[in-house]
């Protein structure tokens, strides 16, 4: 039996756990004697390796005879449920032309697998998917608290430069030279005598430096320059040196802003499912409004052009969407059973969190006897206080960086049975919490279940999100009850 096997690292930090993987896919694939190919995708080692993953499956969907495709785990399968790959290696093994085997979640996908099977893989997808977001917001938080310390987080401006200390530390200079182009730029700006395509001029001129008005302009809108950062429309006092003053930045705000436009408030009313559809023959929102004071009627803007749009009633839609929420409804053994195998596999994630937590907590520990001795060391003057400080600088930051790899794995493993349990009771009460949710929640269990709706004509077109849609195939072929042949072995 042929077989590929995909070890699949999707960081940098993860390239170590590269060979453990290609090791046990492979004597996976030994003891069961298959015939097998082996690929290594490290996704993160250049740009163009995330197209391989896309060769991969193409080679596997080419291959004419049965095979299996190997992965160690669900997730690393895919963290991305509505990509190409997954669609295709989804329709192969529906086929049954292949199967899907992750050895270390002991769950085997093929053309008869039950519905539990093919929910858990499912749900083990919008997991993975979850993972990828939290660790996201984790290092979203550590931005924002590095921006609520005064230091930034990306390029530095023109008139600055990225440089890194002695201790290790990143930090932002100035630019001796460009900075005094800076200078010069917002000092004549704010004498309303000179324009940005003077300045523009001056600075290929003067400076040799070549750049556009708008990027003129840009910089000129920069409060980085008097010793404020904004971020994300936020401002937030910065450590680095200023090369302006406020007075002057005020200046030339003035002369910029010769004018003030009056804000208005938005005056969208809480229709139930404004701003959620588009119009199938042109692509235009849905808007909604309230006749006779208590009709709601939607309709296509037709902003880019007329087709004739009918209205239709909101509660004919609301009929379309009870009758798709029951079709995703997963039956009373069905998520006994569910339920079951993810407690079961939540007690191995707790195994294995907490032995990388212990892993973590050595290593933070032995970084702190290294502060203590280097201080020791330091005060019995072994050795000099520039070296005490570099060494101190180094380790600390070490630790840090540890103590955030430990906050990481305990925030998102505390709220993993949460999310997979939460999914399940969703799809279990589906028509009842839209049945008699306000506007707020049947718009949140929209949101959460749906995507690209459609309105073609007076009929609603959906996508169902992961794993959702399996749901509604399990219930459209009735593949929820357990059949005799439910453990079937893998077609080798």
């Amino acid at each position: 039996m042929k077989a590929f096997l995909l070890a699949r690292v999707s960081t940098d930090d993860q390239k170590d756990a590269l060979p453990a993987q290609t090791f046990r896919l492979t004597e996976y694939a030994k003891r069961r004697g298959y015939d097998f190919k082996l690929f290594e995708l490290k996704e993160s080692a250049y740009k163009g390796n995330r197209d391989y993953f896309g060769q991969v499956v193409r080679e596997i969907e080419l291959n004419n005879d049965p095979a299996i495709v190997v992965f160690g785990k669900i997730d690393r399968y895919t963290r991305d449920s509505s990509s190409n790959e997954v669609r295709i290696l989804q329709s192969l093994y529906r086929s049954g032309k292949i199967e899907l085997h992750f050895p270390s979640d002991n769950l085997f996908i093929h053309k008869d697998s039950p519905a539990t099977d093919l929910l858990r893989l499912g749900m083990g997808i919008v997991v993975a998917q979850y993972y990828s977001d939290a660790i996201s917001d984790n290092v979203k938080r550590r931005f924002e608290q590095k921006w609520r310390d005064g230091e930034w987080t990306g390029v530095a401006p023109i008139g600055y430069k990225n440089t890194v200390k002695e201790s290790g530390k990143k930090w932002i200079e100035i630019d001796t030279f460009k900075a005094e182009a800076v200078r010069e730029a917002f000092r004549s700006y704010a004498t309303g005598l000179t324009s940005l395509r003077e300045i523009s001029k001056k600075w290929q001129s003067d400076f040799g430096i070549k750049v556009n008005q708008s990027s003129i302009d840009i910089m000129l809108k920069n409060p980085f320059y008097y010793g404020v950062m904004r971020v994300k429309g936020q401002l937030y006092p910065h450590k680095y040196e200023a090369l302006i003053s406020k007075q002057l930045y005020d200046d030339a705000e003035r002369i910029r802003n010769g004018y003030k436009v009056k804000p208005h408030r938005w005056g969208g009313l809480p229709y139930a499912y404004r701003g959620l559809i588009s119009c199938a023959e042109c692509g235009c929102r849905i808007t909604f409004e309230k006749k006779k004071g208590k009709y709601i009627y939607g309709h296509c803007t037709q902003y880019r052009g007329k087709h004739n749009a009918t209205y239709i009633s909101e509660d004919i839609l609301t009929v379309q969407l009870a009758e798709l929420f029951k079709s995703i409804q997963i039956p009373r053994n069905a998520y006994k059973q569910v339920s079951e195998a993810l407690r079961a596999s939540h007690q191995d994630k707790i195994r294995m969190r907490d032995s990388s937590l212990a892993t973590l907590d050595t290593e933070i520990e032995k970084y702190q006897s290294r502060i203590e001795k280097v201080y020791e060391d330091y005060l019995d003057e072994k050795i000099p206080e520039d070296l005490y400080q570099r060494k101190f600088d180094e380790y600390k930051a070490t630790q840090k960086n540890l103590q955030n790899k430990r906050l990481n794995i305990e925030q998102i493993e505390e709220e993993y049975y949460g999310t997979m349990a939460h999914l399940l009771k969703l799809s279990k009460h589906a028509p009842m919490l839209f049945g008699k949710g306000d506007v707020e929640q049947k718009r949140a269990i929209i949101n959460l279940t749906l995507s690209n709706l459609l309105l073609d004509g007076d009929k609603l077109r959906w996508e169902l999100k992961k794993p959702f849609d399996t749901m509604a195939f399990c219930n459209d072929n009735g593949n929820w009850l357990l059949g005799p042949d439910s453990n079937r072995q893998p077609f080798d």
